[in-house]
């Protein structure tokens, strides 16, 4: 009997070490251990635990078969949340190879994946799918039914991971259920944040209904691609279709490769998608090698509707390149930093794109482009834009090309456009000059032909020294405040591109005489006192990079702020009055 006893006692406990998931709910019963993130699902579909559940992954799992939540209410499930996260200090990986998927969400509402251990955004979980031998598999499926959507599914500060860029099709997928189909019910309110991607065709695919278009889709902060060709992505960072009312922002995308008869993208919008905002990414290294001439693209703008209204604002492109093709402007011929091919109620403000990576072949690449596809009047209003084009390769190389008639313009005017090239831009014609581009275009009148300084090849803010050309040039926009940076845009004469900056003046004095603001002294060693006609509330030191490094209340007319702790270099001054704010660039010696 001890014998016994003793091997039903080793049993248990070796049943219970091996576990790599731990379950905790409110109702039903309340607990449970599972070898894999399958295992738990199937429970929670039988109804065995129910409620709010929290499922732990305490080691990793190697998944035998998709996991598959079904939605509450669907056979005996009952429950109104489900989160997944590693055990606090573990760092775990969920694998599968199953053909279809690694986490598929049938529906299932209320659904966070929370990659990280501690409650920050460091990325402890890594989910992939390996298979490799041909079909299609995804890493997590967002699902609507036949009769259901996926609401509110979250994954966040995770680590996606694919096969290979030619293998695994998608690393997040929302659509319907019919994989990459439209939903046949909206999946409301999926949100990805601090997400890393890579060694997948596509990041992030999110395709809504097509009738009633899903609302309320948040990408933000999320780091896809890489530098290492192996890890790169295999045809897009991410794409999104039959969406409103959502946000595309703070992306990282570095390295989309792509040898076939399709456009590499960065980032694609498109189908009956409206109401979107696409601000602050950073898209680079987007290329497409296939030698019969096929294209790439930074930002890819296709919507259906004559009216998307989209806010396209403070992003950065460089680095695309497609192999080169010179019958046409096309979208699927050249690289192009920005391209729109259909629809129209695009605002494109405040955005820097540099092609700085040539094509193999001559052809026709530009920082912005317009297909003939494109025909609704005023579908485009293109302003306080930083266009370069400094590709060597022979042949054309615009910085703004236009296959439509320049009436799909609403506006056209404060832009910087700069290329090696012999010409400037294309309408109907090459146009050599900025005067050729303004006599095409139309509009223009205030935009500049000035090549910028940047700090570095790769860094995209503007130096603060050779750039007076460009300094104020651009017009006020009150749909955007700030840059990149989150620096306040200048009320009267903001920067043009993605970034505000001010030349640097080393006087003991500098004064704005239009808003009475007094700073001094520039270059600052220790303190530097700022006074004004109205009451300062605060002012704000940031580095060069966004950060926030000193905040000091004034609350009077005049102040003075310690600098003494910052190292040498440029930084922004933001002083903060009772009627407004101004930014302002100093140097600390």
């Amino acid at each position: 009997m001890r014998k016994i006893l003793f091997c039903l006692m080793t049993t248990v406990a070796a049943a219970h070490f091996s576990a790599q998931i731990s379950l905790t709910a409110t109702a039903g019963t309340t607990t449970g251990t599972y070898t894999t993130l399958k295992d738990a699902f199937d429970a929670i579909n039988g109804g065995l635990h129910q409620g709010a559940i929290t499922i732990n992954v305490t080691a990793s799992t190697t998944e035998t078969a998709s996991a598959v939540l079904n939605a509450s209410g669907a056979g005996n499930g009952n429950y109104t949340s489900v989160l997944i996260k590693p055990a606090a200090g573990v760092n775990a990986t969920i694998s599968s190879a199953d053909t279809v998927a690694t986490i598929k969400l049938n529906g299932a509402d209320n659904v966070t994946i929370e990659g990280s251990n501690n409650g920050s955004s460091s990325r402890n979980l890594t989910i992939t799918n390996t298979y490799t031998t041909g079909g299609s598999p995804v890493i997590i499926w967002v699902a609507s039914t036949t009769t259901d959507g996926a609401l509110n599914a979250t994954v966040r500060n995770t680590n996606i991971y694919g096969s290979n860029s030619s293998g695994t099709i998608v690393g997040i997928i929302v659509s319907g259920s019919t994989l990459g189909t439209a939903a046949e019910f909206s999946n409301n309110n999926f949100t990805s944040i601090n997400n890393s991607f890579n060694k997948a065709q596509n990041a992030i695919f999110a395709v809504g209904n097509a009738t009633n278009t899903d609302t309320g889709f948040m990408i933000k902060n999320n780091v896809i691609g890489s530098a290492v060709a192996t890890d790169k992505m295999g045809y897009r960072g991410l794409a999104v279709q039959n969406a409103k009312n959502f946000e595309i922002s703070g992306n990282v995308i570095a390295g989309v490769t792509i040898g076939s008869t399709s456009t590499a993208a960065g980032i694609l919008v498109g189908a009956a998608a409206t109401n979107g905002l696409i601000f602050n990414n950073k898209i680079s290294d987007i290329s497409n090698t296939n030698a019969s001439g096929y294209g790439a693209a930074g930002l890819y703008l296709s919507c259906s509707g004559a009216a998307s209204n989209m806010l396209v604002y403070n992003n950065t492109i460089n680095g695309v390149s497609g192999y080169g093709y010179a019958l046409s402007g096309g979208a699927a011929d050249n690289g192009n930093g920005i391209i729109v091919v259909s629809g129209g109620g695009y605002k494109i403000y405040y955005n820097t794109v540099v092609m700085d990576v040539n094509q193999t072949a001559a052809g026709r690449p530009s920082a912005f482009n317009v297909t003939s596809t494109v025909t609704t009047a005023g579908a485009i209003d293109l302003r306080n834009n930083i266009f370069v084009n400094k590709q060597t390769q022979s042949g054309d190389r615009y910085t703004v090309y236009s296959g439509a008639a320049n009436t799909v313009f609403s506006n056209i005017n404060y832009n910087d456009y700069f290329s090696t090239g012999t010409n400037l831009g294309y309408i109907g014609s090459a146009r050599a000059t900025l005067a050729d581009v303004q006599a095409g275009f139309g509009g223009n009148v205030n935009s500049i032909n000035v090549s910028p300084v940047f700090v570095s090849a790769s860094n995209f803010r503007l130096a603060t020294s050779g750039n007076t050309a460009l300094d104020n040039k651009g017009t006020f926009l009150a749909d955007v405040t700030v840059d990149a940076d989150g620096v306040t845009r200048n009320a009267t004469t903001p920067d043009l591109g993605s970034y505000e900056f001010t030349t640097a003046v080393l006087a003991v004095q500098d004064v704005n005489t239009k808003t009475k603001l007094n700073y001094y002294p520039n270059p600052v060693v220790d303190f530097i006192t700022v006074s004004h006609d109205t009451k300062i509330k605060n002012v704000e030191v940031y580095g060069v990079a966004g950060q926030r490094l000193i905040y000091s209340d004034i609350n009077a007319e005049k102040g003075s702020v310690d600098m003494r702790s910052l190292p040498s270099g440029v930084y922004i001054l933001k002083v903060n009055t009772e009627k407004d704010s101004q930014s302002l660039k100093i140097m600390k010696k």
